[in-house]
């Protein structure tokens, strides 16, 4: 099965087919933030940044999930700041088996294409390897 990025915008969202506990994906996005924390500069400790995506959630932001195999193995999070048109990606996450394989540039990628068939044509990246992954791969544009 290949990556493949969902959209979310709750930690009760129906991703994983055999959860063995309650909260557990919610459980698994806090253990990748939490695993992330030594590898990037930008990285929070992984609960401090569950509790800010679910707070987030409230007021219309969302969170791609990277599935793969059923488990998630990446995750960002997508913030409409309301600007026309743009969207703020922040919060990138690999699992660290997953990590400098290109994964992270083919789920950004996955990302932007599902937030530009929805109208979205300006993306603020706000992490740096978010950064550099969009601008790699031309997915910026001059404002």
């Amino acid at each position: 099965m290949p990556l493949e990025a969902v959209a979310i915008n709750t930690f009760d969202a129906p991703l994983m087919r055999e959860m063995t506990q309650d909260n557990e994906l919610r459980s698994r996005i806090a253990k990748l933030y939490t695993q992330n924390q030594d590898s990037s500069e930008d990285a929070v400790e992984g609960e401090a940044t569950v509790k800010l995506l679910e707070a987030a959630f409230k007021r219309g932001a969302i969170l791609y999930v990277g599935m793969f195999n059923d488990k998630p193995i990446a995750v960002v999070g997508c913030f409409d700041d309301e600007q026309t048109d743009t969207r703020r990606l922040q919060y990138l996450a690999v699992h660290p088996q997953n990590a400098n394989r290109g994964i992270e540039g083919k789920f950004i990628k996955q990302v932007y294409d599902a937030e530009v068939k929805k109208g979205v044509r300006h993306f603020v990246p706000v992490d740096t390897e978010i950064h550099r992954i969009m601008t790699e791969y031309e997915m910026l544009t001059a404002n």
